[in-house]
Order: C-alpha cells, then sequence, then structure tokens
C-alpha cells in the first residue's frame, strides 16, 4: 500500500459519473488517508496538444490575413502593368489578338515571380517543418510535407493566374480605339 501512487483503469461503460463514486469508494476502502485525484486520458491528451492547438490556430488567421495582403498587392501591381501596358494592349488586339492571348500574355508575366518563390519555399519549408515534427513521438512521413508544399504552390500559383486574370481580362474586353486614345 505505501508503494502505490497512480493506478490506472480501463472502463468500457457509458455511466462515467457511477464509475468514478465506484473507484473513490475502492480507493477510500484501501487507502483511507491518501487523498484520490483523477484525471481522465482524454483531457491529459488535450492539455498535452493545447499548445499545438494554439499556434495552429494563429499559423492559420495569420496565414489567411496574408494570403489575403498579398492578393491585394497582386491585383494592384496588375493594375498598374496592364496601365502601363494599356497602349501595347491595345495594338496587339488591332493586330488580330485575341482576349484569352491577351490573358495568357500578362499572366505568364506573374507566373514566374510565384514559381521562384516556391523554388525557395519548398526547400526552407521542408527543412523547418522536419525539424518541428522530430519534436513528436509519432510523426507523418517527409515525403507528405513534399506533397503539402506542390499542393501549396499549386494554390498560390491558381491565386495569382485568378488574381491577374480578372484584371486583365476586363482591360482586354474593352475596345481598342480607346487603349489607342489613351495616350
Amino acid at each position: 500500500p505505501n508503494n502505490y501512487r497512480v493506478a490506472t483503469v480501463s472502463y468500457d461503460t457509458g455511466e462515467v459519473p457511477a464509475l468514478v463514486q465506484k473507484i473513490e469508494a475502492v480507493w477510500k476502502e484501501h487507502f483511507p488517508l491518501t487523498p484520490i485525484s483523477h484525471q481522465f486520458l482524454t483531457d491529459m491528451m488535450d492539455a498535452q496538444y493545447a499548445a499545438e492547438e494554439t499556434q495552429a490556430q494563429l499559423f492559420a488567421a495569420f496565414s489567411a490575413l496574408a494570403v489575403v495582403i498579398a492578393c491585394l498587392g497582386l491585383y494592384g501591381l496588375a493594375a498598374f502593368t496592364v496601365e502601363q501596358r494599356t497602349k501595347e494592349i491595345g495594338i496587339r488586339k488591332v493586330l488580330g489578338a485575341s482576349t484569352l492571348e491577351l490573358v495568357r500574355l500578362l499572366v505568364s508575366q506573374f507566373s514566374k515571380p510565384v514559381l521562384y518563390a516556391n523554388a525557395i519555399a519548398w526547400p526552407l519549408g521542408w527543412y523547418f517543418m522536419s525539424g518541428w515534427l522530430e519534436s513528436f513521438e509519432y510523426r507523418i512521413d517527409s515525403s507528405i510535407i513534399l506533397v503539402v508544399a506542390f499542393v501549396a504552390g499549386l494554390v498560390a500559383l491558381v491565386v495569382a493566374w485568378i488574381t491577374v486574370a480578372s484584371r486583365a481580362v476586363r482591360v482586354a474586353r474593352t475596345n481598342p480605339v480607346h487603349a489607342l486614345r489613351y495616350e
């Protein structure tokens, strides 16, 4: 009796309060002078990963904010670029370029920086994620990190295309006469 400090009880019942009362009664019968303190394993696990959960929520919120700010900046840059190239777009349109060709021209210009950013971010992300995952006893395989990075890069590229294409379509559909009169 002097060596018992922790007891683990496995149960299969829906009557948890009644079970806790029975366990307390058995404890008091065998160890009347020692107070009982009980915790559920799920509560202990939740407490253990509470910091990770909070950190994940913060990362998600700031990531969403960063994506919105990046899209606004990309939209502003696209609007500025289209405004600077208004005469070129008008001339290309007069010479027979379709709206799709003009949009593809402008979108391809903005795709290169996104691809370069992904080429830099993937190795850095893999390095830091692998280091962070090493702190866990059970962790995912490192190859999954590369798949997630690829999907994130693809999403970034699609977001850039949509952001730039939304502005480029508007300008490419305008009458070329207005573009040539612009300057």
